[in-house]
């Protein structure tokens, strides 16, 4: 008997800080092969963390300040290159990486010039890193 798949709502889903944790841990291995990281990771992990891209910035508050300074910067890299790298992670203005940036704006801890300008270099998503002027 073949059953019928019904979407989950990705606004159900938990955002799982252990997940994300350990993207942050994946940035340096997704710029040298992304298509690795992809299996290191999993369709599963990958489909769910996908449905964690259509939520608001509210949603990941709570995320991002239970994170380490030190995994920031790395889990915005990560964000940013895995929309491009992975199919169905397209996400525009509410890529995860532009609440990281906003974040770190705020706590007054943004990393280097430098390195946004590189991890801009690597993406096409114009919103990087602050999101929407207006």
């Amino acid at each position: 008997m073949i059953s019928e798949w019904v979407p989950g709502n990705p606004q159900s889903g938990a955002i799982d800080v252990a997940t994300v944790k350990r993207f942050a841990t994946l940035a340096e291995a997704i710029k040298e092969d992304a298509d690795a990281v992809r299996e290191a990771i999993g369709e599963q992990t990958l489909q769910q963390a996908g449905g964690w891209l259509k939520l608001d910035e509210t949603a990941w508050q709570s995320v991002i300040s239970a994170l380490e300074e030190k995994e920031l910067f790395p889990l915005a890299e990560f964000f940013t290159i895995a929309e491009n790298a992975f199919s169905g992670w397209q996400c525009g203005a509410k890529n995860p990486a532009i609440w990281v940036f906003r974040y770190l704006k705020e706590q007054q801890k943004l990393p280097e010039k430098a390195l946004i300008r590189e991890l801009k270099g690597r993406t096409d998503n114009r919103f990087i890193p602050y999101g929407s002027v207006l």
